[in-house]
């Protein structure tokens, strides 16, 4: 919160990976301060065996079925590192399971904190980026795929807790532009909201072909600084701030979904 108030921001979203527990502290921390907290979470989720990111913003963090989903998701996060620490033993990397979820301590376990653990573990391996270089990259020798909750499914979930279902970054998906428009449109047609306009990983031209599409097909625009904590990554937190404009349009479509949720309640 005391970086929020630095960066003077008039909102903040809360969208940790697969966990919702963290809302609720930020919101009492920030009851002081001038500052309006978005509840929300970041879906690791799938489209057609594709690993995606999903936002719910404006979410319930206390509805049932979503904090379920973030259950099942962490718990699929959880047997992924199991198989992967396992690996790494195989391999000669003594690697124990209680340093992992040490390294994620409340949150959702995943493979930044495995490589933490590497990296105390081995001397051979200098830092955390040399981690996923040596071991649990994408192709590497203790690398596992994570099963994740569908992307209709999770759409669905976030739409039932009152929220706007957003896909996160889009440009860092290793999608050629044509599979990048074609998997928005599948995901539009699943009920996506939009997808996030700002990111740090954005080059100028990528953002003005993601502002074309956006334009094109009538989805909302986010965005953010996808801030991690001082620990990880270099982007300072409200870098990448989203105008109140784009705010105000997601909540109303947050409103609308909550609108037709009691809508249906009350005919059934």
């Amino acid at each position: 919160m005391a970086e929020a108030e630095r960066a003077d921001l008039t909102a903040l979203a809360i969208t940790d990976h697969d966990i919702v527990s963290g809302v609720a502290p930020a919101r009492a921390s920030a009851l002081d301060l001038d500052l309006e907290i978005v509840a929300g979470v970041e879906f690791s989720t799938n489209l057609e065996n594709h690993e995606i990111h999903m936002l719910g913003l404006f979410v319930d963090d206390a509805n049932d079925e979503l904090i379920k989903c973030t259950d099942q998701a962490r718990r699929f996060r959880r047997e992924r590192a199991v198989e992967i620490v396992e690996r790494l033993n195989s391999l000669g990397i003594d690697v124990e399971f209680t340093a992992v979820e040490s390294a994620a301590g409340y949150g959702s376990i995943g493979r930044p904190h495995i490589a933490k653990a590497i990296v105390e573990a081995d001397k051979d391996t200098g830092d955390v980026n040399e981690a996923f270089r040596k071991w649990i990259g994408i192709g590497k020798t203790a690398f596992v795929p994570k099963e994740t909750v569908g992307a209709e499914e999770v759409i669905s979930v976030v739409h039932r807790a009152g929220g706007v279902a957003i896909l996160a970054h889009p440009g860092s998906y290793r999608w050629s532009w044509r599979r990048c428009q074609e998997g928005i449109r599948t995901l539009a047609d699943l009920g996506l909201d939009g997808f996030e306009l700002v990111h740090p990983s954005y080059t100028s031209n990528a953002r003005k072909k993601f502002k074309g599409l956006i334009d094109e097909m009538g989805l909302l625009p986010s965005g953010g600084s996808d801030f991690h904590g001082p620990p990880v990554g270099t982007t300072r937190l409200g870098e990448y701030a989203v105008s109140l404009q784009w705010l105000e349009a997601l909540r109303e479509a947050a409103t609308s979904h909550r609108a037709n949720i009691h809508s249906t309640e009350e005919n059934v």
